[in-house]
């Protein structure tokens, strides 16, 4: 009996891995496909009790938001569905209040916001790898 629930666990563990594999393979997909358009913003927030979002907000040269996706759920086979409501925002004036009032549920201001984090403290990373590049040796 111990033995087959053992075996069971197994199953469960392995079957989960590789749903988890599955969807982990469709979002990358997902990202390459939004990256023909441009830069891709990807933000993410954890929900325990609530489904986790993941937004991904493709941007142009002056970060104007020209196309997003929203990935949101509680199982492996959530999709990414189209996700408008903050088209044609600069990802940079994105704040708490202008997520609210285009209606965007608390997760996905939280995945919004944090996109913005993100690509802002990657900017901060490619200015200091500028700086360090022109900095001459030795000084």
């Amino acid at each position: 009996m111990i033995g087959m629930l053992f075996l069971a666990a197994i199953v469960v563990w392995v079957m989960q891995t590789l749903l988890a594999l599955w969807q982990f393979r469709r979002f990358n997909r997902r990202v390459k496909e939004l990256r023909r358009f441009g830069r891709v913003a990807i933000g993410k927030s954890k929900g325990r009790f609530l489904a986790g979002a993941i937004v991904l907000l493709c941007i142009d040269e002056d970060c104007r938001i020209i196309k997003g996706e929203l990935l949101e759920g509680v199982t492996v086979f959530a999709k990414c569905r189209p996700f408008t409501a903050l088209n044609k925002l600069n990802l940079l004036s994105i704040h708490k209040s202008i997520c609210e009032e285009r209606g965007l549920t608390r997760q996905q201001v939280r995945a919004a916001l944090n996109a913005r984090q993100d690509y802002l403290s990657y900017q901060e990373l490619q200015q200091e790898k500028r700086h360090v590049s022109v900095t001459p040796a030795g000084r």
